[in-house]
């Protein structure tokens, strides 16, 4: 199966260049001052143009909030919709490759994710509503793989799957407040830890087999708490 992050992709133009730039510019003007509180001179102020020029590219903020909620809310829904319809793929493997996308899309789109979250009010119609069908599907994708792997016996019988998926994209969505690029963790080290959680949260515990197996078990148990507690003893006291 081919990587899509090995697949070459197009050099972007000057042009694509500087769109990318206006809408950079637009994100941190709508972050710092709000969606209203922003307006076209203070967006080319800050891209270091002139408001003519920058109608080449977009004729108001509104297309920039367009722009900035195809990147993020459509995409989204995209790139769902491309792993939850192939059900040749087993549920855990499928449910992998949508946090992996869906962690990733927001890991990489920070800014514009929290921009368009916080300005959907103020997109025109038709706009708004497709991005609203958008956030549904994409919580349908997930659900989808989800059932399919409870009804399947991959995931667990008493998994609720709407509960479950709002869970995981909530923790792929969260990521854009708190995510630092320059940060100890990479994006690729936080998306996989969310895969971690979500497929823990949804695989059942492997049976244990025989009274071997337990009593290992047992052991490794007394083990880990009698090395906490010596820790504890070992602890210096503060008074």
């Amino acid at each position: 199966m081919t990587n899509p992050s090995t697949v070459a992709k197009p050099r972007p133009t000057r042009n694509d260049a500087q769109r990318q730039a206006i809408l950079d510019a637009a994100s941190l003007l709508f972050i710092a001052k709000g969606f209203g509180g922003t307006n076209i001179n203070d967006i080319a102020d800050a891209v270091g143009t002139t408001r003519t020029a920058l109608y080449y590219y977009f004729p108001s903020k509104e297309s920039m909030l367009e722009a900035l909620t195809e990147e993020v809310t459509e995409k989204a829904s995209q790139l769902a919709q491309s792993v939850s319809g192939r059900d040749e793929l087993p549920p855990e493997e499928a449910l992998r490759q949508l946090i992996l996308q869906h962690a990733g899309l927001i890991l990489s789109h920070a800014l514009q994710f929290r921009v368009v979250e916080r300005s959907e009010s103020s997109l025109p119609e038709p706009h708004r509503s497709a991005a609203q069908s958008a956030r549904r599907a994409l919580l349908e994708h997930f659900v989808r793989v989800i059932q399919r792997g409870i009804e399947g016996g991959q995931f667990r019988r008493d998994a609720d799957a709407r509960i479950a998926a709002f869970s995981i994209i909530g923790m792929c969505n969260w990521t854009a407040w708190w995510f630092h690029a320059d940060g100890e963790m990479s994006a690729d080290v936080v998306a996989a830890t969310i895969v971690d959680f979500g497929l823990r949260m949804l695989v059942p515990d492997k049976p244990r087999r025989g009274r071997a197996a337990g009593v290992e078990d047992a052991i490794g148990q007394m083990r880990e708490a009698l090395a906490v507690f010596e820790n504890q003893v070992k602890r210096p006291s503060g008074r």
